[in-house]
């Protein structure tokens, strides 16, 4: 028994090792093919990015905006330039709706590239930023789903890489917009769920999700949504804890969530009691809607039961034809498509699954059951909130949606593991060369620039090679299932003794 157990140890180190390797490889891929995306479009290009620029200035020198104030643009002469072009609707900072956490972190750049007399470095800079935290969020979504399927690192290597190349997250991860640190801050909320409700309550799991969950409230108004999704993590971790009787168990519930939310509150509640108290309402979104003139467009049920609008949003995943205007043709409409390949492996993964449940075997997880529900439920409410914004007037902008890629990463990555040859990642390397190459082609009309800068693609091109193949290697030496390593007799997860007492942590299911 000895021997087995240092066998499975040294098999689980193995795995970890191969796990880090391959979504750094998939993070290596996004941080080359985000390079053009930082350096190669126009600064303030991007129609929002003038505005959210000028909120993170004003916060450098202490002042919080309106979505009344004006963009100021006596340092900066190119934002001048493109002010001039604009209607006074668009001259001011309308982003101010938004809480400040992001404004925050490149509002440090920003004023160093003010300061200096190099605000277009500055901004940059801060691109670079974002970008960075778009990366660490992909780890923070390798966590999740390692913390989902423990047993198939293979699963958490594909999803991060699946969701690392998606042309539209690279592109907003690309530019000074609050998605990137959303996609942060939820898939960290998401995580400390995941491990709350899987590993048992205890004091530090109730303030990783508090404090994680404020964060996210801190940075855009979704982080509401997901503030709902950790208080069910907390209701139910503690609900499955300990022994006692089920009121003893909902009042230890009640004043854990409480907890939680008063951190919350005392984050970001401050924020939206502001805009209440400016616009209306919590988000501030109506004031908006009503200042650029956007009528109502249909009812949620009408857009929810419109295949139009579904196609339109499967189309915006991949179409980046918005921010890069000499690409077009029939094929960027058709990207969509692609979408359809791990769907097709996701019904034959459904299948299977059905068969094993059929014969009495291969029930899942409770718990990590409950915690892929709270990953499905949080990508539910976001695309309702994106519908009702959108019959409101509103734009149904992909990148709404961002927080919720946790969810979209590992239903791809079940799908492509599930087609022929996913034992050894085929599949998932064949879409990720695919996904590159279309990431690559939407710069070939602008190719006489990349290429002129030449320093620029004598490392682009081999780094981007280098993270393909640690990827690949990962996926390929990961694919033997953890059980067929493990001696016979030996669990893959020892059991957690449930915890529930404050303070007191239950036993953590070994992981990778």
């Amino acid at each position: 028994m000895a021997i087995g157990l240092g066998r499975l140890i040294a098999v689980r180190r193995r795995e970890r090792d191969l796990l880090w390797l391959g979504v750094g490889g998939a993070i290596l891929m996004f941080v080359m093919l985000a390079m053009p995306w930082v350096f190669r479009v126009s600064v303030y290009q991007p129609p929002d990015e003038a505005s959210h620029v000028a909120y993170a200035r004003e916060l450098s020198h202490g002042r919080l905006p309106t979505i009344d104030s004006p963009i100021p643009g006596d340092d900066d002469a190119r934002l001048a330039a493109v002010l001039r072009h604009r209607d006074a609707r668009h001259r001011t900072i309308w982003t101010a709706n938004h809480p400040p956490l992001y404004y925050a972190l490149v509002a440090v750049p920003l004023r160093i590239g003010t300061d200096t007399g190099q605000p277009i470095r500055g901004v940059l800079a801060a691109r670079l930023l974002s970008v960075g935290l778009s990366a660490l969020g992909l780890i923070a979504l390798a966590y999740v789903v390692l913390q989902l399927a423990p047993s198939r690192p293979q699963l958490a290597v594909a999803a991060t890489g699946f969701v690392a190349l998606l042309p539209t997250f690279i592109a907003i991860s690309a530019r000074v917009y609050n998605d990137s640190l959303a996609f942060l801050t939820t898939t960290a909320t998401l995580a400390a769920a995941a491990a709350f409700v899987i590993r048992g309550p205890s004091a530090a799991r109730l303030a990783a999700v508090a404090v994680t969950a404020g964060f996210a409230a801190m940075t855009r108004a979704s982080g509401l949504l997901v503030v709902g999704v950790a208080g069910l993590a907390v209701l139910v971790g503690v609900l499955r804890a300990g022994e006692s009787s089920a009121w003893r168990r909902l009042w230890r519930a009640a004043v854990w969530m409480a907890m939680a939310g008063a951190v919350v509150v005392a984050v970001a509640g401050w924020f939206y009691l502001r805009n209440l108290t400016l616009y209306g309402d919590l988000t501030g979104s109506a004031a908006l809607l009503h200042r650029f003139g956007r009528p109502p467009n249909n009812t949620m049920l009408g857009l929810l039961t419109d295949q139009g609008y579904w196609r339109l949003q499967q189309r915006r995943l991949w179409d980046v034809t918005n921010f890069l205007p000499r690409v077009h043709g029939g094929l960027v409409a058709r990207l969509w498509l692609l979408g359809l390949v791990p769907l097709a492996g996701l019904l034959l993964a459904g299948a299977r699954g059905l068969a094993r449940l059929a014969r009495g075997d291969g029930l899942p997880d409770a718990a990590r059951a409950v915690a892929l529900g709270l990953c499905v439920a949080l990508l539910g409410l976001l695309q309702l909130s994106v519908v009702q914004f959108v019959s409101n007037g509103g734009g149904g902008h992909i990148r709404y949606l961002f927080p919720g890629l946790v969810t979209v990463g590992l239903v791809a990555a079940v799908g492509l593991v599930a087609l022929p040859g996913g034992g050894r990642g085929v599949p998932v390397v064949v879409m990720t060369v695919v996904m590159g190459a279309i990431n690559l082609w939407f710069w070939w009309p602008y190719r006489e620039a990349i290429v002129s800068d030449q320093p620029v693609l004598l490392v682009t091109v081999p780094v981007l090679l280098v993270g393909l193949g640690l990827y690949a290697r990962a996926l390929w030496r990961l694919a033997p299932a953890a059980a067929s390593h493990e001696p016979a007799g030996t669990p893959a997860d020892p059991p957690s003794d449930g915890g529930g007492r404050p303070g007191q942590a239950a036993t953590a299911p070994a992981t990778p």
